[in-house]
């Protein structure tokens, strides 16, 4: 199967679905040759080969995940089961201060304080707070997301957070402001 992440409106949150419509699966061996993509997820390739071959699988421009990493196949079997998971479609580097009030001019650790990046409600990344071009409390981090994000860091009984929804630019400015729990 070939699987993404979709916003699930009833559950109110994103979950990895089987994929649909417009996807396209092709093996090494015969790039030509291309398999459509059930709703479902499913796919089916014949594929001769001897032994080792990579499969991947492509999206048209427009949609919110980029091209699969190739999955390296190595099997002789007349058939084999293979799932194929997209990667998020865009990266953003995301920078701003963890501060303690909304001017941003009283920092509650000037360095050293955990900023941590969640997407789908699972940490995919983290950093440290430290001094940037003479800011002290400043964060800088690159990381893959479907659009939507969240940044939060805590201390000592305060916590803040930094969200953005649909999120398809680059770059963002984000500053966290802790404020007691």
């Amino acid at each position: 199967a070939v699987t993404q992440y979709q916003f699930d409106g009833a559950a109110g949150r994103w979950r990895n679905v089987p994929s649909a419509e417009d996807a396209e699966v092709r093996a090494s061996t015969n790039p030509a040759a291309k398999a459509a993509v059930a709703a479902d997820g499913s796919f089916t390739l014949s594929v001769t080969h001897p032994g080792t071959f990579t499969l991947s699988v492509d999206y048209p421009a427009g949609r919110d995940y980029k091209t699969g990493a190739p999955q390296t196949v190595s099997t002789t079997a007349p058939a084999h089961t293979q799932d194929i998971a997209l990667s998020y479609g865009y990266t953003t580097t995301l920078s701003g201060q963890v501060s303690d009030n909304p001017s941003g001019t009283t920092y509650i650790n000037r360095n050293g304080l955990p900023v941590i990046i969640e997407v789908e409600g699972r940490e995919v990344d983290r950093t440290t707070s430290r001094t940037i071009g003479g800011i002290p409390g400043s964060y800088r981090i690159t990381f893959d997301h479907p659009g939507s994000f969240r940044a939060y860091a805590s201390f000592e009984g305060r916590t803040g957070t930094y969200s953005r929804t649909r999120f398809t630019g680059a770059a963002s400015g984000g500053s966290i402001i802790l404020r007691p729990s």
